[in-house]
């Protein structure tokens, strides 16, 4: 009977092995695969952050032109306005309201008008560019996550599971 119990342990021991190898070889295989699917995530997340820089540096050069044109549009307005002011106040000369003064009336309201769409402009870029910050710190946030998963899954998991071998164990009689 001893002879027969210790085939049967034997038997349901070389069966519970290759049971067990079987299924670390599936879990291997699972991890490579989110080990892969982790680094085409990372991969992704990496050229959306660099889309995201080139996005901010367009923003920001626009930022610079916009700004640009309204300070240049200071010194036409300055211009018109004191040209206007110094007619308004001429001595000895009624106010009229000629062909003159409705142009100059017009020219400062071009310009008023033109600053106040440049000041629009600046306030949406501006939001943008605020926007495509938060974006990117939180690309950033997750591809330092996906980093870390990374290095936990190759330098910890991966690493402790080659140490297991499930057929290294065999019974005595064998």
């Amino acid at each position: 009977m001893s002879v027969l119990q210790r085939e049967l342990n034997d038997f349901s021991i070389n069966k519970s092995n290759d049971e067990l190898q079987k299924q670390s070889e599936l879990v291997g295989a699972m991890f490579r695969q989110r080990l892969k699917e982790l680094t085409d995530a990372k991969t992704g997340l990496d050229s959306q952050l660099e889309k995201t820089n080139q996005e901010i540096s367009s923003v920001e050069d626009s930022l610079h032109q916009l700004r640009e044109a309204l300070r240049s549009k200071d010194g036409p307005m300055k211009v018109a306005t004191t040209r206007f002011a110094v007619r308004s106040k001429r001595p000895n000369v009624e106010q009229t309201r000629d062909f003159v003064h409705g142009g100059l009336m017009n020219e400062i309201n071009e310009i008023s008008n033109s600053q106040e769409a440049l000041k629009n402009q600046i306030a949406c870029a501006e939001e943008t560019l605020h926007r495509l910050m938060k974006n990117k710190e939180r690309l950033q946030q997750d591809i330092a996550i996906k980093k870390k998963s990374i290095q936990i899954d190759e330098q910890q998991c991966l690493r402790l599971r080659k140490t297991l071998n499930w057929r290294g164990f065999r019974p005595a009689g064998m």
